[in-house]
């Protein structure tokens, strides 16, 4: 908790400074942009960004019209200021989008990206952007204007569909991304690598892929902000000092979904809820909507993605209708410790437990789970009893318990946890396996007069006590 309070003090200061500021405001239409929602306006764009930048920094102001364009370049000291009404299309011919260009120490974030069309900054494709900014401090874009990537189709991209992001930046320190809306995002709607300092609040993201992803971020906060996205919400990793509090999140995907090591992340007062209202962008004609985990953290998740996952505080969080309400996995290289879920209520599981998991080497210290009410969808299917969990799939799964799955874990403790399910259910409620001290205080769920519904692998102290 001490880390939001830290985070969110520091983001409002920048905004304060920056608000407070007497700048100089470039209008886009005194250097040529025409809003009339035909016209290629991209060169009048940059030519006031260069201009404001020129002179130290200032507003370049968009006002209300449609204005076209392929690639803008922010650069430092700019604000990027949309006023109501105003709209910034991407353009639908692909070659008027740059491929971002920034140093090629940025390939450490790759984790498990390759072949021709994968999600590389390095790849020609990957890399093309609708905003782009590398090696800039002090960069906003805020208003209450509208940034459309109109799902610009690239047949040569990622999956032979993916066009540009949105917005790309990298190396860039300072950053605030306030008010604004973006719908339709060809890719990713932001995508950071690398990043410091950085503020997003009351956003609005719709559609597109995934709507945050941030592959190497400190002192991070996304706050106030809703999304209803074709794929994961808020996603990437390596991140240190990050704050996820107060938004609305919806997906065809997974709501926050890590892929690299993190440690000091809090995810706090969130709304997950599905199915998603825009379908699965990669499902194509299938249109899939069903949302897959509301929390999936797997540092190493798509790939060797060295590090720890500590000092994580999940609370608060009211999630609904699911396949999976958390799953926290660590792969090869990766060990976890300090992680915390308190007040999370989710309804309507529909096929997947809970887990806390560790398959290549690396373990979990303590974990604790305290104020949780979780209900579940039943399945009498007695094959599920059978199954044997592996290394887990990119996405959540079936697994043989109904409630809780531990694996490779020191220390778990359940405190003050319901856990309930409707209909019949084939499987125990947990499977442990190799999990050290296991604690349950006042820890209520269906079937618990069975002896069978807690299942003991290679685990060790079980202690139970259902008192106050």
């Amino acid at each position: 908790m001490k880390y939001l309070f830290f985070l969110l003090a520091t983001m409002m200061i920048i905004l304060q400074a920056r608000a407070n500021h007497d700048v100089k405001v470039y209008d886009i239409t005194l250097y040529g942009a025409i809003g009339n929602g035909r016209k290629l306006s991209t060169p009048a764009i940059n030519a006031a960004i260069d201009a404001c930048a020129k002179n130290g920094g200032g507003i370049v102001r968009i006002p209300k019209g449609i204005f076209i364009t392929g690639s803008i370049y922010l650069k430092s000291n700019i604000r990027l200021h949309l006023d109501e009404g105003a709209v910034i299309r991407g353009t639908a011919d692909i070659d008027q989008y740059d491929q971002y260009k920034g140093s090629a120490s940025l390939a450490k974030y790759n984790s498990g990206d390759a072949g021709p069309n994968a999600n590389s900054i390095m790849n020609e494709r990957w890399g093309k952007g609708l905003i782009l900014g590398s090696g800039i401090n002090n960069v906003s874009i805020e208003g209450q204007g509208i940034i459309d990537g109109i799902h610009a189709f690239d047949s040569l991209g990622e999956e032979k569909m993916r066009g540009p992001h949105t917005i790309i930046l990298g190396e860039s320190r300072n950053i605030t991304i306030t008010g604004v809306t973006i719908n339709r995002s060809a890719n990713y709607a932001f995508l950071a690598y690398d990043i410091e300092n950085a503020g997003f609040d009351n956003l609005q993201i719709n559609e597109g892929w995934d709507g945050i992803h941030i592959r190497g971020g400190k002192n991070i906060v996304i706050r106030n902000c809703s999304f209803n996205t074709g794929d994961d919400a808020i996603a990437g990793g390596y991140w240190e000092n990050m704050v996820i509090s107060d938004c609305n999140i919806n997906s065809s995907c997974n709501g926050i979904r890590l892929i690299m090591p993190a440690t000091r992340l809090t995810i706090a007062n969130c709304t997950i809820k599905g199915p998603g209202k825009y379908p699965h962008r990669t499902s194509k004609e299938r249109n899939r909507t069903n949302m897959l985990s509301a929390i999936l953290l797997q540092p190493g998740g798509w790939g060797s993605a060295p590090g720890n996952l500590h000092d994580v505080d999940i609370h608060d969080i009211e999630i609904t209708d699911m396949n999976n309400p958390f799953m926290v996995v660590l792969n090869q290289g990766n060990e976890g410790d300090r992680i915390s879920f308190e007040r999370i209520k989710a309804t309507g599981i529909r096929q997947a437990a809970a887990s806390i998991e560790s398959w290549q080497g690396g373990v979990f210290g303590n974990v604790l789970l305290r104020d949780i009410s979780i209900s579940y969808i039943g399945n009498s299917d007695a094959g599920l009893k059978n199954i044997i969990p592996g290394q887990p799939p990119a996405d959540s799964r079936p697994l043989p318990a109904w409630a809780l799955f531990a694996r490779n874990v020191r220390h778990l403790q359940l405190e003050n946890v319901t856990l309930s399910h409707e209909g019949e259910e084939a499987r125990p409620a947990f499977v442990f396996d190799n999990t050290g001290k296991i604690e349950f205080i006042k820890v209520d769920y269906t079937g618990m007069e069975q002896e069978q519904s807690v299942q003991l692998k290679h685990s060790s102290s079980f202690q139970k006590n259902q008192g106050k």
